[in-house]
């Protein structure tokens, strides 16, 4: 779904550190996050007794408004989780009804759903889209490519029209080092590229990089629904060539696993933000 990106711009998401991946589909054997905490935003995530991902929200702070939230329902045999989202832009208000499918592994193939969008003030219907997406993965299970498709539904049917592009990924070795999304190759909407810290090691980490594709995708990323994350922790995010925000660890080292409690986010304007996270 194609909307403003500024959601994207203040979510502050996805990869992890130079560490041990568990096995793609499986949540963390041993941690899972339960919040990321800032003076800004705060971030819950709950889980089923199983330790699948039921339930995200994404609050900003100190008004404890939330701008985007979703739960999330495998099926018996999770081939599918169906999720119901919304995001908040302004006075703008999307809502998803989506199923995706997964592989074997619990790695994301497809996903079809039906996008609303409301007017805040007057909760009036301004449109809605069916959408399709589909992801495919590298032979290292390393995503590789979406590509989606909109079809707005109007009075008469959908529209005969429909509206695709794609996002590609780059990876270097392990790491994801950047992506670019677009309809047309040769002029990209947005480039992400992203460098590391070589020389830091953890074993559990937060997801910093922009949110693939949705918000809601967030916490599906941290269980590995999208294939193997990177490996090493990022140093640095670059947003279109002009817009770069740089990051810092504090790291926590035990006798059996190392944790990455809190992180640090530096603006290009020098604002930096302190984000706490919360383990289970």
């Amino acid at each position: 779904m194609k909307y403003s990106s500024i959601l994207f711009l203040i979510l502050s998401m996805t990869i992890t550190s130079c560490q041990k991946n568990d096995d793609p589909g499986s949540p963390s054997s041993r941690h899972r996050i339960s919040f990321i905490y800032s003076a800004k935003y705060t971030q819950l995530f709950d889980y089923d007794p199983d330790g699948k991902i039921k339930k995200w929200r994404h609050v900003e702070n100190p008004a404890s408004q939330t701008i985007a939230a979703a739960s999330y329902i495998y099926s018996a045999d999770e081939s599918t989780i169906q999720i119901d989202a919304e995001e908040l832009h302004g006075d703008q208000r999307w809502i998803f009804d989506e199923v995706m499918s997964l592989d074997i592994d619990g790695i994301a193939k497809s996903a079809e759903g039906e996008a609303r969008l409301y007017r805040v003030k007057d909760n009036s219907l301004l449109m809605k889209k069916r959408y399709s997406v589909n992801f495919s993965y590298n032979s290292l299970k390393q995503l590789n490519d979406i590509q989606i498709e909109e079809k707005r539904i109007i009075d008469n049917g959908q529209d005969p029209y429909p509206l695709k592009w794609n996002i590609d990924f780059e990876w270097n070795d392990e790491n994801l080092i950047g992506y670019k999304e677009y309809t047309n190759p040769a002029s990209p909407l947005t480039v992400y590229e992203y460098t590391y810290y070589d020389d830091v090691e953890t074993e559990y980490a937060p997801i910093v990089q922009y949110p693939v594709l949705r918000a809601y995708y967030t916490p599906l990323s941290y269980q590995n629904h999208f294939g193997v994350l990177s490996k090493c922790l990022v140093k640095k995010a670059t947003v279109g060539n002009n817009y770069t925000t740089h990051y810092s660890y504090n790291i926590s080292t035990g006798p059996s696993n190392s944790i990455v409690e809190e992180y640090f986010e530096k603006t290009p304007n020098d604002d930096e933000t302190k984000h706490t996270i919360g383990w289970e």
